[in-house]
């Protein structure tokens, strides 16, 4: 089991436009929560997110929360918009977290 959190928006030094704390008990679950997001930016006409690559972000960072110190940096999956497919400008962050960082992210999810 490990936790992680999700983030999405543009890439670079910017706020992301959604962003949520999950627990994966297999590798598995974490790609799947991954495709549930790469399904939104297609449906919204994105490119880039597709099952080859959400497998392999996915099998990064779960061998990354295994470890006995884990980085914080996020790994992205880049996406670009269908009308400029060169320009990746959007993405799809995982990063490890803590059970701490989760406990807390559903507290604050009970209050609203």
């Amino acid at each position: 089991m490990a936790y992680f959190t999700i983030s999405t928006g543009l890439r670079g030094c910017y706020m992301p436009d959604n962003c949520y704390t999950i627990r994966a008990t297999t590798r598995r679950a974490l790609k799947d929560a991954l495709a549930g997001e790469a399904r939104y930016y297609r449906d919204a006409g994105f490119v880039g997110a597709n099952k080859r690559a959400i497998a392999h972000i996915a099998a990064i960072a779960w061998k990354e929360a295994h470890k006995p110190n884990p980085a914080y940096l996020p790994f992205a999956l880049p996406l670009a918009p269908s009308h400029a497919r060169d320009n990746y400008c959007h993405g799809i962050f995982v990063s490890t977290a803590t059970r701490q960082e989760y406990k807390e992210y559903l507290a604050e999810s009970e209050s609203w």
